[in-house]
């Protein structure tokens, strides 16, 4: 779904100025995807990381003085993750609903930090520009929040934090930061960390971000 979903954006469109990951689950139960991963952190973490990828060329053709990418995490996220193998385990045991959630919202916490690291190293300056930013939306009132902890927020109109990283407060913010909360832990910001979640990632997607300066025109 992903590949095909990067394709149809390539094949509409030429550029791209601003990429917000923010689709996400939250699922009681926490089964797995059909390809074996557990499906909040398959779809909260793993495609962000390849639709990412995927999309990058655009990124860096846009006209803007700042293209960014936004990921959103949250500030439930765990203070640490399992180790590699039981995160990206096929057809394991499930976790719970929100163990698995607050696991994925640091996943995308440290995929951001590693993403800014990977892009600030390009020699491009066309990729080393582009800003990445996660954030936390708030406490809002979407269905996934009523599923998982009831009406404790405020209501979606109100939701107004990932348009002020997408104007013009991120204009002005420095890349791989955090913003509105969900800070991070010492063990997300640690680089050995960073880097071995980045190489699960690249290994189960089968995506890398290795040849990504020559790829560009």
């Amino acid at each position: 779904q992903v590949e095909n979903f990067a394709n149809d954006v390539k094949e509409k469109f030429d550029t791209i100025d601003i990429l917000i990951n923010n689709a996400g689950v939250f699922d009681p139960e926490s089964p797995n995807s059909a390809q074996g991963y557990d499906t909040t952190w398959a779809v909260n973490v793993m495609a962000p990381f390849l639709l990412t990828r995927r999309l990058l060329p655009l990124i860096a053709n846009s006209k803007s003085k700042y293209p960014r990418i936004i990921t959103t995490s949250s500030i439930s996220q765990a203070s640490s993750l399992p180790n590699m193998k039981t995160l990206f385990e096929q057809n394991g045991s499930p976790q719970s609903g929100h163990a698995a959630y607050s696991n994925s919202k640091l996943g995308d916490f440290m995929l951001n930090l590693q993403l800014h690291n990977t892009l600030n190293a390009c020699v491009d300056e066309r990729l080393s520009r582009i800003k990445c930013f996660t954030m936390d939306p708030g406490t809002v009132n979407t269905k996934m929040l009523l599923a998982g902890w009831g009406a404790c927020g405020i209501d979606v109109s109100r939701a107004d934090n990932t348009y002020k990283l997408a104007t013009e407060y991120g204009d002005e913010q420095q890349s791989g930061t955090s913003h509105f909360g969900g800070g991070g832990s010492a063990f997300a910001k640690q680089q050995q960390n960073l880097r071995d979640l980045w190489n699960a990632l690249e290994t189960h997607t089968g995506c890398t971000y290795n040849d990504i300066e020559n790829g560009l025109a």
